[in-house]
This record gives structure tokens, C-alpha cells and sequence, in this order.
């Protein structure tokens, strides 16, 4: 039997508070945003550097040389090698509808999410059509289609061929419209891959249906716990579900907008997107960057102040294999969601503690 540490609500509070999740999207609180004029880029701590004038997304690769990351919300795939400074497109030697994730493979490949159709609209065209795709390390070759569906970002293991994605209705069914989570493994061999051993881990049923949810990293060292996001869940809640006995929970216990993004390689805490003041499922875009204690605690830890410049935030942050530098976007108010004007770096070791 699933057990729930979740602070879970009963039936006879559904409705109340997905009224008052809807109430108050969007709060802010003034005082404390969009008070300095300016870009974050003209004052910056000696811990942080720009590392990208463009660029959004970035994903570490396994041995922290490289990082690769997406030109739009929907563009080319490129990869930066660190040391050198250069940066190379993989994706522009095939044909393609654009690619809304990308992330390292454990064996070096990589994992992409995109439409594997044209569709119309403005930056995020096809964004909410994406399918799963392999491209090999070689870089010879078009991505192969893993014949699965993908809402926004799948997750990795950093010790196999392991991979967890959502599989969702979103944007076309709201209510009761579908949003799983999935696991399972690439098969690659003889320059052909498949995904095998697919299994359901969760779904919106285990939340009352008052959430969206997305796959974000397999938990370090073991890796037997997914963390992922519960969007409108509570504003949106940092949460854990154990892979053996499906018993989830509630990391960050904590009412405003949280998202999860990079998990500490030591397994302790991760990287979060918050936005404090508001309480429903869609930031205005005044995103800080956090560290949060996955020990059950809700401790947090704010590690930028990029919303205090008007019109700005940081967003997209994700922590190097060794855990000393997190690379992370500068994200501009007003454009799609997980947007970014460059990719930064903040030296973990220099930064205060």
C-alpha cells in the first residue's frame, strides 16, 4: 500500500483550495521585487560569471567538461566545451521540428524532447506536442525516435540507462486531463535504440487531480527516489517518490510557487525555482534560484536575488557532477516560461554559505 507524507488534503478541502489556489496566482509582494533598475549582468557577486551571451537550459555532462544547452525554447541543440570556450551545434545536421530538452545520457548519448511534427505558433511552437528522441554520441546520425511522449523535461540516471518523463494532456485538458510519470531504460545497440522495461510510477489520481506534474532528476547515490514537480499542488511543491514502494513526498512543504530543478550529486538538496509570493501553478516570472534541504525539514537556502533587478530573474539552474559550480539562465520577464538570456555560472564553493 502507497503511503503519503505529503501533508495530503482530504476530499471536502478540494474545492476550497483549488479556489484559493486560483485566487491568489500571481500575488506580489512589491516590495521586495523589481526594486533595483538594470540588468543582474551589471552588478554581479564575485561568485557569479556570465558564461553565454545566449542560450537557454543548460545540462552538465557526465565528466563536468562540457555543458550543453538549446538557442530558443524550441531550437538546436549545442554543446560547449569549457575550457576551450567553443560551442558546436549537434542538431543541424538533420532535419528536425526543434527540440525543447536535451540532456546527457549517463554512456555520453543524448536524450532530447521535441515536437516530431511542424506545428504553428510563436517561440514555443510544438512545445506541448514533444516526443522522446536518442541521438547517438557519434554525432553522424539523426535522432531516433523512442516512440513515447514527453511533457517538458524527462530525467536521467547518471549511473545507467535509466530515464523517467511525464506523459501529459496539458495544455488541451485541464481538469482531468492526464499527467503520469513514467520510468524506464534505452536499449542502444548496433546504432539502433529503443525504450524498454516502461512502468507507470504515478499519477494526478494520488493528488485529487489538483496537479500537473513533471519528472526532474533521479535522487543521488542510489538513486531510488524520483524527485519531480507537483505544478498547483499547494502553489507547486518540491516532492520525492520512492521507485520500490511508491510512498511520496513533500520536500518542500511550503505554499508559494517551487520547482525543482538540479539535485545536489551528493543527494542532500537541490536546486529550486521559486517565486514566493505567488500560490498557483503559473509564476509571473520574479524566479529566484534556492537551495533546499531534502531532508524532510523545508530548510531553504536563497542563492540569487536576480528578481530584486525589474524585469528579471534566474531560472534553470543545474549543479556540475564534482557539486561546485551550478550553471543557470537569466531569465527575462514577459517571455515563454523557462525562457533565458544567457547561462551564468555561480562558483558554489565561493558563494556564501
Amino acid at each position: 500500500m502507497k503511503s503519503n507524507r505529503d501533508g495530503g488534503l482530504s476530499v471536502g478541502s478540494v474545492i476550497p483550495l483549488l479556489l484559493l489556489s486560483l485566487g491568489l496566482a500571481g500575488c506580489d509582494g512589491a516590495a521586495e521585487i523589481g526594486f533595483r533598475s538594470g540588468s543582474p549582468l551589471d552588478d554581479l557577486p564575485e561568485w557569479i560569471s556570465p558564461l553565454l551571451e545566449s542560450g537557454t537550459r543548460p545540462d552538465w555532462s557526465p565528466d563536468g567538461r562540457r555543458l550543453i544547452y538549446l538557442d530558443a525554447l524550441v531550437g538546436e541543440v549545442h554543446e560547449l566545451e569549457l575550457a576551450s570556450g567553443t560551442s558546436r551545434p549537434l542538431t543541424a545536421h538533420f532535419e528536425h521540428w526543434g527540440f525543447s530538452r536535451a540532456r546527457y545520457l549517463s554512456s555520453g548519448d543524448l536524450l532530447l524532447c521535441g515536437p516530431g511534427a511542424e506545428a504553428a505558433g510563436g517561440e514555443e511552437k510544438g512545445r506541448w506536442q514533444g516526443k522522446l528522441w536518442f541521438l547517438s554520441r557519434a554525432g553522424t546520425s539523426p535522432a531516433q525516435s523512442l516512440e513515447e511522449p514527453c511533457f517538458e523535461g524527462p530525467a536521467v540516471s547518471r549511473r545507467d540507462m535509466q530515464i523517467a518523463w511525464t506523459r501529459s494532456d496539458y495544455p488541451e485538458e485541464l481538469i482531468f486531463g492526464r499527467s503520469e510519470l513514467w520510468t524506464g531504460r534505452i536499449a542502444a545497440e548496433k546504432g539502433s535504440a529503443r525504450l524498454v522495461d516502461r512502468r507507470k510510477v504515478i499519477d494526478r489520481s494520488d493528488f485529487m487531480y489538483l496537479a500537473f506534474l513533471e519528472t526532474q532528476d533521479f535522487r543521488p547515490p542510489d538513486e531510488r527516489e524520483l524527485l519531480f514537480t507537483a505544478y498547483a499542488y499547494r502553489g507547486g511543491e518540491v516532492m520525492g517518490v520512492d521507485l520500490d514502494s511508491g510512498e511520496r513526498t513533500n520536500y518542500s512543504l511550503d505554499w508559494g510557487y517551487d520547482e525543482a530543478e538540479g539535485v545536489f550529486p551528493d543527494g542532500r538538496s537541490i536546486a529550486v525555482e521559486r517565486e514566493i509570493h505567488t500560490y498557483g501553478g503559473n509564476p509571473a516570472g520574479h524566479l529566484d534560484i534556492w537551495q533546499l534541504e531534502l531532508d524532510g525539514s523545508g530548510a531553504y537556502r536563497r542563492l540569487t536575488y536576480f528578481s530584486e533587478h525589474a524585469g528579471f530573474g534566474a531560472n534553470n539552474p543545474v549543479i556540475s557532477p564534482d557539486g561546485r559550480t551550478m550553471a543557470f539562465g537569466l531569465r527575462i520577464k514577459g517571455g515563454g516560461h523557462g525562457n533565458a538570456q544567457g547561462i551564468l555560472l555561480y562558483d558554489l564553493e565561493r558563494g556564501p554559505h
